[in-house]
């Protein structure tokens, strides 16, 4: 699979649907059959959405024993998660539970390799530019240089 990079920022509309890259978009249709799961993040205010092939790849090394170490990580991450389905031009229906994370009603999608992390732009601004001590590059994100969906 491709590796997932850059950002892009689109708008959620009226179904809840949010667009994912068009190239990210084949990647998932063509490594995954159109599927990804999203999942709250547990240390950061966003969503992490990985490609089925991924998260089931992550699944099969999660062996349980309910006799050993803490499960509370494995349980967040596994009951929280929502499957969704590419559906037309590369679109995702957000589940209900998940918009809180989206108040301006966009999403900022952020490729992280191997998966994607879905964010509000002003919190990615607050959380990852301010925590790298960087400020946008002229062209980036907050100076005109974002792709709209």
């Amino acid at each position: 699979m491709h590796p997932f990079t850059g950002i892009r920022d689109h708008r959620i509309d009226g179904k809840d649907r949010v667009v994912i890259p068009s190239a990210h978009a084949q990647a998932i249709q063509a490594g995954s059959g159109g599927r990804l799961y999203l999942v709250p993040s547990p240390r950061s205010p966003m969503v992490e959405a990985y490609p089925a092939a991924k998260f089931e790849a992550m699944a099969a090394e999660q062996v349980p024993s309910r006799f050993e170490g803490d499960q509370s990580e494995r349980r967040l991450f596994f009951q929280t998660a929502a499957e969704v389905e590419l559906k037309g031009p590369g679109r995702i229906t957000l589940p209900q539970r998940l918009l809180p994370y989206f108040p301006a009603g966009e999403v900022r999608i952020a490729g992280m390799n191997d998966y994607l992390e879905l964010w509000d732009p002003a919190t990615w601004d607050r959380h990852v530019v301010q925590a790298a001590g960087a400020f946008p590059l002229p062209g980036g994100p907050g100076q005109g240089g974002e792709d709209r969906g």
